[in-house]
């Protein structure tokens, strides 16, 4: 935009306009063009089930979602056929999309449209298996660290973990894996991607990891719950871990010692029906928990110096039926549940005292969602 000097001489005297208020009237309608033509930022969020990927534009101002054209998009393992999809990742830059066929053990990478939101695979896809002639059987879950160079793979079938570094292209390289006494059923990952625990539930126990360059090495031995391990979350600051007790409807809080291991934390504390997942709020002050049996979410304030809950709300907040995991968005404006026999992914906002409120979306599917990701 060219702007010219206002000449005052040339202007007669009743017309004239001081040059300072001509300058702020300017900038004023500059202000006011540019936020009149700025367009609501369009995210895109992806879920997993045992037909393909389906794809949703979500409005980020309101959260309203529309499934995206040509979705499911699949892994095609015959014609007609698609892979079933346990686990769905959007790396960090917004670019890839990783599924876990579960049925053909393999990763499968898919390249973001950003205008569209439809998803292309890139071949060749990565198969569980090494040069060694090592297998992994059945991955069913998966995770990533914050800056995208390692993904996370838990095979339940062969009970091991698997870790690949990721290549500027999205490509995958295999790294190490780690043996697990049982089948896991969750990954969760320290923010500074130095520890990772996994979940083992067949005997009520949590494995800690340390992580360095993709390697995996184990941290004592396996710490073993009472009532069960759901879906584990861990704070910002890594100092707690916190358990959901499916089998007598508590979540436990551990402490996170400076090497890694688990100890015994502030203890256990009354949550709905079979709470199956755990999430921190981003600055790990709340914490919150689905829980299957009631169909709700119980909300809880943190201590974050000693760990303890104290209950934020009485009135747990409603979900869809039986929610299974938690997902809150990159930019900490969206809080989605996964309804897994509700068929759908309930969405929420946060109140500033971390209460959730529905923004009245919901994200409606005619199969069973089985993993939720959106890109930033």
């Amino acid at each position: 935009m060219r702007f010219h000097t206002i000449r005052s001489t040339k202007w007669p005297e009743k017309k004239r306009i001081p040059v300072r208020l001509g300058l702020i009237a300017l900038v004023s309608v500059v202000l006011l063009i540019v936020g009149g033509c700025a367009i609501p930022k369009v995210r895109f969020g992806y879920v997993a089930t045992g037909e393909g990927i389906i794809a949703f534009r979500v409005d980020a101002g309101t959260g309203a979602a529309s499934q995206v054209f040509g979705s499911p998009f699949v892994a095609a393992t015959s014609p007609g056929v698609a892979a079933s999809n346990s686990s769905v990742l959007v790396h960090p830059n917004g670019r890839f999309v990783y599924a876990a066929d579960q049925d053909i053990n393999n990763i499968s990478l898919f390249q973001i449209d950003p205008t569209t939101g439809a998803l292309t695979e890139v071949r060749p896809r990565t198969p569980l298996v090494t040069s060694s002639g090592m297998v992994g059987l059945s991955p069913a879950v998966m995770a990533m660290d914050k800056d995208g160079k390692y993904l996370f793979v838990a095979n339940q079938v062969t009970s091991d973990i698997w870790v690949f570094s990721i290549g500027s292209s999205g490509a995958l390289t295999f790294v190490s894996s780690a043996p697990l006494a049982a089948s896991p059923s969750w990954l969760t990952l320290s923010s500074s991607g130095n520890l990772l625990y996994v979940t083992v539930p067949d005997v009520s126990a949590i494995y800690a990891f340390s992580v360095s360059s993709g390697a995996l090495t184990q941290i004592g031995t396996p710490f073993v719950v009472s009532g069960g391990v759901g879906k584990v979350a861990i704070d910002p600051n890594e100092n707690f871990l916190y358990v959901p007790n499916p089998a007598i409807d508590t979540v436990t809080v551990l402490r996170i010692h400076s090497d890694g291991s688990l100890g015994l934390g502030s203890g256990a504390y009354a949550t709905g029906t079979t709470p199956i997942a755990a999430v921190t709020s981003p600055t790990g002050v709340y914490l919150y928990v689905a829980n299957s049996g009631s169909a709700n979410l119980s909300l809880f304030q943190v201590n974050t110096t000693t760990g303890q809950l104290a209950v934020l709300t009485s009135a747990p907040i409603p979900t869809g039926t039986e929610p299974s995991s938690l997902v809150i968005d990159p930019q900490a404006k969206f809080f989605f549940v996964v309804n897994q026999q509700g068929n759908s992914i309930s969405e929420y906002l946060f109140n500033s005292n971390g209460t959730l409120y529905s923004v009245g979306n919901s994200i409606h599917l005619s199969v069973l969602p089985r993993s939720f990701s959106i890109t930033p």
